[in-house]
């Protein structure tokens, strides 16, 4: 009784103890009062009326084992730790007390009778009577699952010193009640919210955490137990736990095992809603397990880069940049949370009374359990080198791999097996959610599992995603009244681009660019299997993974890593536009979907379509897969007639282009195969093409005027207008390269005897790249930027690059790797593989050759560029890396110590870089073309 009148109100227990201690006067008074025999016989009388009442008493104890026999089978799926909680050693008392009182004593007092000890039997018969009466009502309330919840609830959030005993007791009996799933959903939430938190706050205080793994193993066991479980509230706490306690593997592992066995069996027997929070619940788990163990790689965020003092002023952004930049901030109002306060126990109570989820339990543990718990435990902490982060992920993916459903209820050959819809998208969706929260916490793993099994599942896909053969629906009646789902080849595009974001916006280009190559791999096989609706959805999530990445920013420094890994995805799309067609009728086709990739990189777009029109060139087969030209021969091979049609219709669009690439690629594919036909004795492609080129120019020569009047960027001044008096309008929106070179074109095809073409060259094609770089650096006409050479904390050599504007990014070779493959302070790969990247990215639009663009590789060697013999790029690339390293990179520092921290070893502005290799070599070389290729 103590224990239900310790929990009642204030109120209960005053109108209890008025109602026992009036009734026990009154009792007592009546007992006191009441007329004791007198006569001879009064002594036997006496007696038999003491046996008589221990008789009575004797009865009313039978109630007593009778209620505790109801309370143990009104709690018979509990343990018998759990059911001692009802009928306690306080019971077991006022048991025996009861006896005592009610028994014993009016038996001994019958041995010799008297009217006092008559009284005195009575009296104790009243007192019997009254803790029979207490007991009797104290076990019928403990009988209840909210009495017990709550008492057990009480007691172990108590913070009472020296309680080591009492609370393992209390999480064993909380456990029982978690691990049975007939309690009421209120008092079941009840109980393993507070497990939870007892749990967290007991390692090294109350026990290990080998402990509390194998209490989470027994709860588990008592769930796998159950026939038909209800236990959301048991699958939270469980995740709640295992997020906590994170930096422990032995919790961790306890977890993970029972949240996946509880996912299996709930699948089995169709709870799809339970399994599907197991499931979720182990992805939180194991992410929370890789970010502990994972070291940061955020070198950007973390290395304290040094003050530059004639740092050059960025440029101010323009009106259409600040529109950009405010159209794309999202405008979120934080949800604002209640304030929990009071006691532990009053602050669990309080995040119970609703359905509470991960996020509501792991803040009350942070509230109720503040201490970082891994500072506890040093030996927890994983070996250096060896983390496990590799093999945790992997064996986590093959495991939701192997319950994955089967995305229709036709399909087979998927081990889960078909459930409710749905089911297959939110298992994608859940590996997805692991590797974009491994991103989104700067936590790179080598493993690339999730990306691999998900391309895998999509190829899988290829050619069951689609439907039999219905007329079109071109009104949209099919689908006007319904919510249209998803397909499954959509949802493994969708996941694989929001993983390729995820990773190029916090600094992994290496993955974002093999993630978008997948998506481009599966829109091949669906291409070559002929599955339309898996190839529309690959290139349409192609398309947005590389337009969400790079397209809307006003950074030179994201631009230019969209750039590179834009142009790793150009360089692998010969397969997809092979088996594509050309030109497509349809709107928003794959082809054009792919047509629009280098439009996406600011400031290298041009540099980009002109590597795509190569590409399309080597899908048609005009050029060698190799991807350099191929010799010449006695017959040359036309270009397809799509293809020259495609750019013609492209070059319609580029005369006004502000880059001339793309354009004078465009140009150099019309005039090499005008000259094919001519080799091949057809003149007609000669003069169509002189015709074609005077026509666009002419048209726009005479748009000028009014493209001036829309045009307010662009500045002429008055005098500089021409008018009809004197010679025919040329215009100034027109590249003055393009039209020298469609007048040498035309000049050409004007000639019929001429079998040969060499593009027009110039006296700044035939100069030296050292000669170019050194007078550039001595004008300071290049933008200047600085490179820091890092070491990181695993020792390896990273180059950060710092632009004018604040901005930082990694320097990446062509495949977009920063890492493992730079070195410096000695002559070697390394070295050589740091100056070639430093080289490209140093020397910029310099280091293609001027006359042809760069572009002359796709000529198939029928056009020739005198300045650089078709290579595209200008002479004494080779002498700029061979001087990077000797006069720079072999003699760059490293840090004395190894540090935990990023530490910079180096600092060099480009113009500094670039005055350094070309310093002496300059003036030697001065402006003709050197003989040999060594260092004089």
């Amino acid at each position: 009784m103590t224990f239900w009148f310790r929990d009642c109100g204030w109120w209960r227990r005053v109108l209890t103890l008025s109602a026992a201690v009036t009734s026990l006067a009154v009792a007592l008074t009546v007992v006191w009062l009441m007329p004791i025999s007198r006569a001879a016989d009064a002594g036997s009388y006496q007696a038999t009326v003491d046996a008589a009442i221990a008789a009575v008493a004797a009865a009313l104890l039978v109630v007593i084992p009778a209620v505790v026999a109801v309370a143990t089978q009104a709690l018979s799926q509990f343990s018998w730790r759990t059911v001692s909680v009802v009928a306690g050693w306080r019971m077991a008392t006022s048991v025996g007390v009861a006896a005592l009182l009610g028994v014993c004593v009016p038996l001994g007092l019958a041995a010799n009778p008297s009217a006092v000890t008559t009284r005195a039997a009575f009296t104790c018969l009243v007192l019997s009577i009254v803790i029979v009466g207490g007991a009797t009502s104290s076990g019928a309330r403990r009988a209840t699952p909210e009495w017990l919840v709550n008492h057990v609830a009480r007691r172990a959030l108590r913070s009472e010193p020296g309680r080591r005993r009492d609370l393992s007791r209390e999480v064993a009996v909380l456990g029982d009640l978690v691990g049975s799933s007939r309690l009421p959903v209120a008092e079941h939430r009840l109980a393993a919210v507070t497990w939870s938190v007892t749990l967290c706050s007991g390692p090294n205080t109350v026990w290990e955490a080998d402990d509390v793994a194998r209490s989470v193993r027994e709860v588990g066991a008592d769930l796998g137990r159950e026939t038909a479980p209800v236990h959301q509230a048991a699958v939270m706490a469980l995740t709640a736990l295992g997020v906590r306690l994170s930096w422990s593997q032995t919790v961790c592992g306890a977890v993970l095992d029972v949240l996946f066995d509880l996912a299996v069996q709930d699948r089995a027997a169709g709870r799809h809603q339970v399994a599907a929070e197991a499931l979720d619940g182990v992805a939180e788990v194991v992410v929370a397990r890789l970010v502990h163990v994972m070291t940061p790689q955020d070198v950007l965020a973390v290395v304290e880069l040094p003050a530059w003092p004639d740092k050059p002023a960025p440029a101010p952004p323009s009106r259409a940049t600040r529109l950009a930049d405010r159209a794309l901030t999202p405008r979120v109002t934080p949800t604002v949370r209640p304030q929990l306060e009071g006691s532990a126990y009053d602050q669990v109570h309080a995040s119970t009374r609703e359905p509470a989820n991960v996020d509501t339990i792991s803040r009350l543990l942070s509230t109720l359990v503040p201490d970082d718990l891994s500072a506890r435990f040093p030996n927890a902490a994983p070996a250096p080198g060896f983390d496990g982060s590799y093999e945790l992920l992997e064996s986590t993916v093959d495991r939701l791999l192997a319950v994955l459903a089967s995305p229709r209820s036709a399909s087979i050959g998927w081990s889960g097996g078909h459930h409710e819809a749905g089911s297959f998208g939110a298992d994608i969706e859940r590996l997805t959610r692991i590797g974009t929260a491994l991103y989104t916490q700067r936590r790179y793993s080598r493993c690339d599992a999730i990306e691999t099994h998900l391309e895998t599942i999509g190829v899988k896909l290829i050619g069951a995603d689609s439907g039999p053969s219905i007329p079109a629906d071109r009104t949209g009646w099919r689908v006007a009244h319904l919510s249209r789902r998803p397909s499954p080849a959509a949802l493994i595009a969708e996941a694989l681009r929001d993983l390729g974001i995820a990773a190029f916006r916090n600094g992994y280009d290496r993955r974002a660019l093999l993630t978008g190559r997948r998506l481009l791999s599966l829109a091949t096989a669906a291409a070559n299997a002929d599955d339309q609706v898996a190839l529309s959805v690959y290139t349409d999530a192609l398309y947005l993974f590389v337009n969400r990445s790079t397209y809307h920013t006003s950074s030179p420094a994201v631009a230019a890593r969209g750039a590179v890994v834009i142009a790793g995805l150009l360089r692998e799309s010969d397969d997809l536009r092979r088996a594509l067609p050309v030109r497509a009728v349809e709107a928003e086709n794959p082809t054009d979907r792919l047509r629009y990739l280098p439009w996406q990189a600011s400031g290298s777009e041009f540099e980009l379509a002109a590597q795509a029109w190569q590409s399309v060139l080597r899908a048609a087969g005009w050029l060698s897969e190799s991807r350099t030209a191929r010799p010449v021969t006695d017959t040359v091979t036309r270009l397809p007639e799509p293809i020259r049609e495609l750019a013609l219709d492209e070059l319609a669009h580029q005369p006004r282009a502000t880059d001339a690439a793309y354009t004078t690629a465009l140009l150099l594919t019309l005039w090499a195969d005008a000259l094919a036909a001519r080799l091949n004795g057809d003149q007609t492609p000669s003069r169509h093409l002189a015709a074609t080129l005077d026509d666009l120019y002419t048209a726009c020569d005479e748009d000028e005027p009014y493209l001036l009047e829309e045009d307010e960027s662009v500045e002429v001044p008055v005098e500089q207008r021409h008018d009809d008096a004197d010679e025919a309008p040329r215009s100034r929106l027109v590249l003055s390269y393009p039209r020298t070179l469609v007048e040498v074109m035309t000049a050409w095809a004007i000639t019929t005897d001429l079998t040969e073409a060499v593009m027009p060259s110039s006296e700044d094609g035939s100069r030296h790249l050292l000669s170019v770089l050194d007078q550039a650096a001595g004008q300071l006409r290049l933008p200047n930027w600085r490179y820091h050479g890092v070491i990181d904390s695993e020792g390896e050599h990273l180059v950060v690059i710092e632009y004018p504007d604040g901005q930082t990014a990694l320097l990446r070779d062509e495949e977009a790797g920063a890492r493992g493959a730079f070195a410096w302070g000695y002559g070697g790969e390394g070295p050589y593989a740091f100056a070639r990247t430093l080289a490209r990215h140093a020397a910029g639009p310099l280091l293609r050759c001027p006359d042809c663009l760069g572009t002359s590789p796709i000529t198939n060697t029928v056009v020739t560029c005198a300045s650089c013999r078709n290579s595209g790029q200008r002479h004494g690339g080779d002498v700029l890396v061979m001087l990077l390293v000797k006069r720079l990179i072999s003699s760059l520092p490293e840090p004395a110590t190894a540090t935990a921290r990023p530490a910079i070893a180096w600092s060099r502005t480009r113009t500094e870089i670039l005055k350094i290799v070309t310093g002496t070599t300059a003036r030697i070389i001065g402006t003709s073309r050197p003989v040999a290729t060594h260092e004089p």
